[in-house]
């Protein structure tokens, strides 16, 4: 289950058939494939398949209670009981209103631990970062740098930071490399994980060393 609240439905699937395939989404949108109208099919299929096991929610009103539903009837549909949930993004999540937007990310956060331990549920939960003194992501990441919750800290198993490892003001710059950062672990000690190149444009990344 993917909630995004970020993009919309046919954005996420574009995306998605453009990194399976390795055909720009500009060409699949206009059905200019060429002479990769093999592989753009075999994808196609690939894709079609994929869609029993990978749901796009876009419901901007969703609750906890409505999100147990959402897990259960893909369980039934599947007829498998383990569920992957991705929130994109947490910050994104809805809350009464926006002074509350602090107490309603770690409201957010407890309800998806809870139903993570009832419901046997793996969250990948992603959170907007807040910038270091000179404006960039350039400083080694730590547990601060999640934006707008105290408990992130306390509820996530493992946290990961994905930063740019180049200039983003240098729009010349062609191969764009990004680190991999474990900043918090209930089982692996932090550090450098991977270092990943941009797979432009195919919204993607290709890991070029590990740490």
């Amino acid at each position: 289950l993917y909630y995004d609240f970020e993009n919309g439905r046919q954005k996420i699937y574009q995306r998605t058939l453009t990194r399976m395939s390795h055909i720009e989404s500009n060409r699949l949108l206009t059905g200019d494939v060429g002479e990769e109208r093999q592989e753009f099919e075999k994808s196609c299929s690939d894709f079609k398949r994929m869609l029993k096991w990978f749901r796009v929610v876009n419901d901007r009103k969703v609750s906890p209670e409505i999100m147990r539903r959402h897990i259960d009837f893909i369980r039934h549909e599947t007829q498998n009981n383990y569920t992957v949930v991705i929130i994109d993004s947490l910050h994104k999540l809805p809350f009464k209103n926006f002074s509350e937007r602090r107490t309603g990310i770690d409201a957010w956060l407890r309800q998806l631990e809870s139903i993570r331990d009832e419901m046997q549920v793996s969250f990948l939960v992603i959170s907007e970062l807040s910038r270091g003194d000179n404006g960039s992501y350039r400083d080694t990441p730590h547990m601060g740098v999640f934006k707008g919750s105290g408990d992130i800290e306390y509820s996530a198993d493992n946290a990961l930071v994905l930063y740019p490892d180049w200039d983003q003001q240098d729009g010349s710059v062609v191969e764009r490399s990004n680190n991999l950062w474990l900043v918090a672990s209930r089982e692996h000690s932090p550090g450098l994980v991977a270092r990943y190149q941009l797979d432009y444009p195919y919204w993607g990344f290709i890991e070029s060393s590990a740490g």
